[in-house]
């Protein structure tokens, strides 16, 4: 853990909230100097404590679907763990690999054009060869999700930003191949350079600014988030899984709004699996995770089945749209 002090709690959520604002723009939201700025993100940058910068996708207008695996094992090896997480990093269609305490030991999320596809490369990366280590799996498959800024890390109480939408559309979109290429370039660089994109593409910057443009009021680029190490943060990391009993639309509704109201939820998800909400919850100590995961019990006991807690201790992977685009 490092010692991350006032002004660089408040930078990383500002850059949450908005990954693309200037020096100058975040010096005037936190009320300090550029300079001041510049050193703080520098050292966060260096540190590890912010790994990347990323624009956030609808992946559903691009045609992309999210698959997700919870997998517990028996009489894995450490060896053969690590060489399987290895070959899991390498393949373009796992973005997402966390290691957990709790029910499942690895949780993978395979982004795919299709069911088939994903079952293909479930079964190559991770069936075929370690199969029979596998004591137990769920699959849920994403419906919708909501990415939120981290205001716990200044106590709000309010969210100053609604989430930015994940999925969120039946319809795919039709881009053309600049703006594809576009997409590319930008998928883990949230803060680039316009004129470096025009360069590289060779197309003037006024036509580059009007493609993104076009890309975010279609809403195919929702907003741009940055991404953490949470154990260099100093944090802990939670799934928390939502059974329902109560599956009529209000209460569905109550339980999230409550959800979304919470300083600690910086990822909300709705899922096609054994449980309906799905939560990435982040917190100064696991005592206010815990107490989240009672209030709901307490605030809703006949319209929740139960509350699952999963500790996430290493975030391996985090890319919020896939290599193979």
């Amino acid at each position: 853990m490092i010692q991350i002090g006032s002004i660089e709690r408040k930078l990383i959520r500002e850059l949450g909230n908005d990954a693309r604002q200037s020096y100058k723009e975040l010096a005037k939201k936190i009320k300090s100097k550029k300079e001041v700025v510049a050193y703080h993100i520098t050292k966060l940058e260096r540190e590890g404590v912010i790994k990347k910068y990323m624009p956030v996708f609808s992946q559903a207008r691009l045609g992309i679907t999210v698959y997700k695996i919870y997998v517990r094992f028996q009489g894995l090896s450490s060896e053969l763990e690590g060489e399987m997480i290895k070959e899991l990093e390498k393949s373009p269609y796992v973005n997402w690999i966390a290691k957990s305490v709790g029910t499942w030991d690895l949780m993978l999320a395979f982004y795919c054009r299709n069911i088939l596809e994903f079952a293909e490369h479930k079964s190559q990366l991770l069936f075929k060869k370690y199969g029979k280590y596998i004591q137990d799996y769920t699959i849920s498959i994403l419906e919708d999700a909501l990415v939120y800024t981290r205001d716990y890390l200044i106590n709000a109480h309010t969210r100053e930003r609604p989430g930015l939408i994940y999925c969120g559309s039946l319809i795919e979109e039709k881009i053309d191949e600049n703006q594809k290429e576009i997409i590319r370039l930008i998928r883990n660089n949230a803060r680039y350079e316009v004129a470096d994109l025009a360069r590289r593409l060779k197309l003037n910057v006024k036509t580059v600014m009007n493609k993104i443009k076009d890309l975010e009021n279609r809403k195919i680029i929702q907003g741009h988030i940055t991404t953490v190490d949470q154990e260099k943060l100093g944090v802990v990391f939670f799934k928390v899984q939502i059974f329902f009993q109560d599956y009529s639309d209000e209460q569905y509704r109550k339980v999230l709004n409550f959800c979304k109201s919470n300083k600690y939820v910086v990822n909300l998800m709705k899922s096609v699996s054994d449980w309906e909400i799905e939560l990435e919850v982040e917190a100064e100590t696991s005592k206010e995770v815990y107490q989240f995961a009672k209030d709901l019990r307490i605030t809703f006991p006949t319209i929740l089945k139960k509350v699952d807690l999963h500790i996430i201790t290493k975030e391996i992977k985090v890319d919020y749209l896939p290599a193979w685009f």
